[in-house]
């Protein structure tokens, strides 16, 4: 009973917290400060930082009993596109979605990529996490491709990329 009691008290902390998180954040690529797994984790109120909640069904892997993830907002890469994403088959069992920058934002991605290199950034849509990955080469020409979606993950993230974006 008492184990429940505290689980309640710090889902209500967190959901609290989430409750005060920015609900206007910009869709874009964002670096990632902090995954939040319980309210501990949780970091004071910060104006170059979000709380920003996962979306589960779109990245593979996630942290376990994670509640969300920390992003910095003063330096990021809007999801301005030149045209609409792409579904596109990579092999027999996996597809990949490419995205196509606009002049503006591929200059940003370049900028954004080579100076953060090796650390975690996440695609953010409509609010949500929609992806984690390690950023790994600075991305220059403006095309940037989401791989290794399992379980149907890069339909989902192109359906809702489709349904979420104003160009």
């Amino acid at each position: 009973m008492k184990k429940l009691l505290i689980a309640l008290a710090m889902l209500c902390l967190a959901s609290k917290h989430f409750a005060q998180t920015n609900p206007v954040i910009k869709d874009g690529l964002y670096l990632v400060a902090g995954i939040v797994s319980d309210s501990t984790h949780i970091e004071p109120n910060d104006k170059q930082k979000v709380l920003v909640r996962f979306n589960k069904q779109f990245i593979e892997n996630a942290p376990e009993n994670s509640m969300g993830i920390i992003v910095y907002t003063d330096n990021f890469v809007p999801l301005e596109l030149d045209k609409k994403p792409e579904l596109r088959k990579q092999n027999a069992s996996q597809k990949t979605v490419e995205l196509c920058f606009s002049k503006l934002a591929s200059d940003k991605l370049a900028a954004f990529t080579s100076h953060n290199i090796m650390k975690e950034a996440t695609l953010i849509v409509n609010g949500e996490a929609l992806t984690l990955h390690k950023i790994r080469a600075a991305i220059t020409g403006g095309k940037m491709e989401i791989s290794r979606c399992g379980d149907n993950a890069c339909e989902k993230i192109y359906a809702e990329l489709l349904k979420n974006l104003k160009r």
